[in-house]
């Protein structure tokens, strides 16, 4: 079974690491908590192996509770899976890329 995980590289600086797909997101849940800490957050998705439709919709509700919350957000190295679909659905606007 692939695994997910989100893990604190530095302060304010999250990494998520295996697949992102909807049979793994549970597996970050209780460690997102931690995100909202910060006032200015970078998630480099570099160690992402796979990707789906539920990992954008994750995103794109990190952007919105980032944005409720009044808190910076950065995304770096987001896979080209990521951003294909992000494109195909109309949505690659939404998310702070960098």
């Amino acid at each position: 079974m692939s695994t997910l995980r989100l893990k604190s590289t530095e302060q304010g600086t999250f990494s998520l690491c295996g697949a992102f797909t909807r049979d793994n997101l549970t597996q970050v849940l209780e460690s997102q908590r931690e995100l909202w800490q910060h006032d200015s957050l970078k998630l480099s998705l570099a160690d992402v192996t796979q990707a789906d439709m539920a990992g954008l919709a994750w995103l794109i509700d990190l952007v919105s509770r980032a944005r409720n919350k009044s808190v910076s957000l950065r995304l770096e190295h987001v896979p080209d899976t990521l951003l294909k679909l992000a494109k195909i659905s109309d949505v690659q606007e939404l998310l702070p890329l960098q």
